[in-house]
C-alpha cells in the first residue's frame, strides 16, 4: 500500500503516512495493525521515522504498520492527543480505498518515551469508540498512561483490562529508569490489568525492536 499525503481536518494541514505491509501482504483478508507513535519531544517527534524502526518486526510478525506526521510539523505544545488521534485515524482513512477491512482492523499501539504515553491515551480513546484493542506496547515510558486513559475515557472495565499489555525498558536507561517501568507494571496490576509483561533491552534510553515480535506474536495468540 503505497504512503502519502492525506488532509487531516481542520486549517490548512494534511497527513504524511506511512505504511508498511507484511511479507505476502493481500488486500482481500483481515490483517491486524500496528500504529506507531513518537514522542512530541522536538527533533524527535516524527512517528514515520519511529515506523521504519518498527516495521521488520512488524512485518516478521504478520501485522500492517502505520504511522502519521502532521505537515507542517506542530510545536510540542501543540501535538496533542486530540491531533494524534485525527492523524491515526486519517491513515486507517489512507489504506481503505486500496484494503477495505482497514476500518475492521485488530489494532496495537506502540511507541517510545513520549510516544508511548500517547499510544496508552489512544488505545483507550479508540477502544471508547469500540475499535478492536489487539495490545499495547510501551516502550522507554516513565509513567503509566493506560490506566489513567482507561478511567478517563470509561473503558476500565474487565474486557479493557484483559488487553495484553508489554513494557520494554532499557537496564541502563536513566531517563525512564528500570525503577519506574517497575511503577508501571505496579500500577498496571493495581489497576487490575491481567495480561502485563516487562521485558528488558540493553542499553540506555533509546529505539529498540527486540522484543515487539514477541510482543506481537503474543498479542495475535490474545485471540483480537
Amino acid at each position: 500500500i503505497p504512503a502519502g499525503l492525506h488532509r487531516l481536518a481542520g486549517p490548512a494541514r494534511i497527513a504524511e503516512v506511512a505504511v508498511a505491509t507484511p511479507p505476502g501482504f493481500d488486500a482481500t483478508r483481515a490483517w491486524p495493525v500496528l500504529i506507531v507513535n513518537a514522542t512530541s519531544d522536538s527533533g524527535h517527534q516524527s512517528s514515520r521515522q519511529l515506523l521504519a524502526a518498527y516495521r521488520a518486526a512488524a512485518g516478521s510478525a504478520g501485522w500492517v504498520a502505520l504511522a502519521a506526521d502532521a505537515d507542517p510539523a506542530v510545536s510540542s505544545r501543540d501535538d496533542t492527543l486530540s491531533l494524534r488521534y485525527a492523524l491515526a485515524r486519517t491513515a486507517l482513512a489512507a489504506v481503505q480505498p486500496l484494503w477495505r477491512d482497514a476500518g475492521q482492523a485488530a489494532l496495537a499501539f506502540a511507541g517510545f518515551s513520549g510516544g508511548a504515553k500517547y499510544a496508552g491515551w489512544l488505545a483507550a480513546l479508540f477502544a471508547s469508540q469500540h475499535a478492536r484493542v489487539a495490545g499495547v506496547f510501551l516502550s522507554g515510558v516513565n509513567e503509566d498512561p493506560l490506566a489513567a486513559a482507561a478511567r478517563e475515557f470509561g473503558v476500565l472495565d474487565e474486557g479493557f483490562r484483559a488487553t495484553p499489555v508489554v513494557l520494554q525498558g532499557g537496564r541502563d536507561d536513566t531517563v525512564a529508569t528500570p525503577d519506574q517501568h517497575r511503577e508501571v507494571e505496579r500500577t498496571l496490576r493495581e489497576a487490575r490489568f491481567r495480561a502485563v509483561r516487562l521485558e528488558w533491552v540493553d542499553g540506555g534510553h533509546r529505539v529498540d525492536a527486540a522484543r515487539l515480535p514477541a510482543a506481537l506474536a503474543w498479542f495475535a495468540a490474545s485471540g483480537w
